[in-house]
């Protein structure tokens, strides 16, 4: 018996315990025990972490930032000083939900760096006060123009009675949150059980149970989803099945934009990839709008080579196109770069180094790997070898960010790589960019550079929303020269749901379905 079969009697068995009550959702892969700590990826791991637990402030249906564990923000002292009330919510266990939580949540981040998302977004806090049970007043000590986005509606909350005693966050395995689930059961593997809270602030949660199983490949998921085995799941539809769906009266589709990035990420440390001009090169010859319109039948926006979506706020136009050079012009500035062609047709540098990599890409992800074999396609002519090689999205992720720390190094010369939606939300230039670690916590590739440091810093001061876009708009263009990646597609995303089942799904703008206005009134 394969796995998938083992898998779909696995389903059956699940369906039997109660359909009418339950939802039964995919995603591709195991996301870990789901704290704030031991969640895996950005997407759709964080996204399920945030029906378990809550967090300040939440970025709403649109992407803007709105109160949410909070009932009101003010801002004083020009962004330094922020003072939120909090609604009267209650934890899984029915304990209150206090100031002190908040204060001893953002204190355990600084002080058990093990998340680097959270632990950037608090470190810049110097004080924080609770003058009683539901006011909270944090200081900064300088202005910091994405604090409601990266901090109050990203950094979860921890209940303090629970973890005030845990000394090895990693190891801890408790999930009692304030969300609108909790989380019942994990099959590890297999599957994770949520059943509805009762008290939730947000409003009268549905359904009364989620089950959330696991289906690595994308074939697999959407038969399951035809089969009626499940009813949705995190996966967008291929391309190529869009229109079978969507002639099929059993399902309804949603569809959006998605702020997901797909890169064809450089390690920027290692040569060639350490040279700007290989780099241009190769962008050169790379045909993004060829991958969106073969790989996903033009079911997507072609990536900028600034990096931020056109929808962002922050989005500068100014960063272009990626230059397209011709076979003659790309080889012209190979021999330039000292690399001529071998015996077999594979240039060899100066230094004799032949330009055959390895580009590693995420075996459950049939898009990225379609793309990673295209992008093959496109730089062989000019004697450049990249051997596409498939791993599991884990071991993927280890080579590349080993640790979620770049300062841990990485291991690996090409990779099909990308972000989640909130990186984008957010804006998040200096942890995309920076060189030092501590700032740069996103940027895998080691890119460096000087004046992208100072102008991400100032960004990360700014309040004024003028005053920003001029700083993002010389980033991104910074960006666009050096080109420390290729930005290649962000999805127009669409969604197979079953109505019949469950129809309270809401796209929200750049995350998709998965997320907790889907559950709420």
């Amino acid at each position: 018996m394969d796995k998938v079969n083992r898998f779909l009697i696995f389903l059956l068995i699940v369906l039997s315990l109660g359909r009418a009550q339950q939802l039964v959702l995919a995603i591709p892969a195991e996301e870990g025990f789901l704290t704030p700590f031991t969640y895996v990826t950005g997407y759709p791991g964080y996204n399920l972490l945030s029906l378990v637990y809550d967090t300040l402030m939440i970025p709403d249906i649109n992407g803007l930032p709105k109160p949410w564990l909070a009932e009101q923000v003010r801002v004083t002292n020009a962004g330094r000083d922020w003072t939120i009330r909090l609604k009267n919510a209650q934890w899984h266990d029915g304990k209150p939900l206090t100031s002190d939580d908040v204060k001893f949540t953002y204190e355990y981040y600084r002080r058990y760096p093990v998340v680097s998302r959270f632990t950037s977004a608090v470190r810049s806090i110097s004080q924080i006060r609770t003058p009683d049970a539901r006011t909270v007043q944090i200081s900064l000590p300088r202005p910091e123009g994405n604090f409601e986005l990266s901090t109050l509606a990203d950094v979860p909350i921890l209940p303090k009675h629970i973890w005030e005693n845990i000394t090895d966050p990693k190891a801890h395995r408790d999930s009692i949150g304030s969300g609108p689930f909790k989380l019942v059961e994990i099959r590890p593997g297999q599957s994770y059980r949520f059943e509805a809270n009762p008290s939730y602030f947000g409003g009268t949660v549905a359904p009364k149970s989620l089950v959330v199983v696991i289906i690595r490949e994308a074939t697999a998921t959407f038969q399951a989803l035809r089969a009626g085995q499940i009813a949705a799941s995190s996966r967008e539809l291929l391309p190529e099945l869009i229109s079978q769906f969507d002639n099929d009266p059993s399902f309804r589709l949603l569809r959006g934009a998605l702020f997901t990035s797909n890169l064809l990420q450089f390690n920027t440390t290692v040569a060639p990839f350490n040279q700007p001009a290989f780099r241009q090169i190769i962008a050169g010859l790379v045909d993004p709008k060829a991958v969106v319109d073969t790989v996903l039948l033009g079911q997507a926006t072609v990536g900028s080579p600034g990096f931020l979506h056109p929808q962002s706020p922050l989005y500068s136009p100014e960063a272009g196109q990626y230059p397209r050079l011709s076979l003659p012009q790309a080889e012209q500035r190979l021999e330039q770069l000292g690399y001529r062609r071998g015996s077999d047709g594979v240039r060899v540098g100066k230094n004799g180094q032949r330009l055959e990599f390895e580009l590693l890409a995420p075996a459950n992800n049939p898009i990225r790997l379609r793309a990673a074999e295209l992008i093959a396609q496109q730089v062989r002519p000019a004697g450049i070898v990249f051997q596409v090689r498939a791993l599991e999205p884990n071991t993927l992720t280890d080579r590349v960010w080993p640790e979620f720390d770049v300062s841990k190094g990485r291991n690996y010369s090409l990779a099909m790589f990308g972000w989640s939606a909130p990186v984008i939300n957010q804006a998040n230039l200096r942890g995309m960019f920076h060189s030092k670690p501590a700032l740069g916590n996103l940027n895998i590739g080691g890119y460096a550079n000087a004046t992208v440091d100072s102008l991400t810093e100032r960004l990360n001061t700014t309040v004024d929303l003028a005053e920003r876009k001029l700083l993002a708009a010389r980033v991104q263009s910074l960006v666009a020269r050096d080109l420390p990646f290729l930005t290649l597609w962000y999805p127009d995303a669409t969604y197979a749901v079953r109505p019949s089942v469950y129809d309270g799904w809401k796209f929200q703008r750049g995350q998709g379905i998965l997320n907790k206005f889907s559950f709420l009134p």
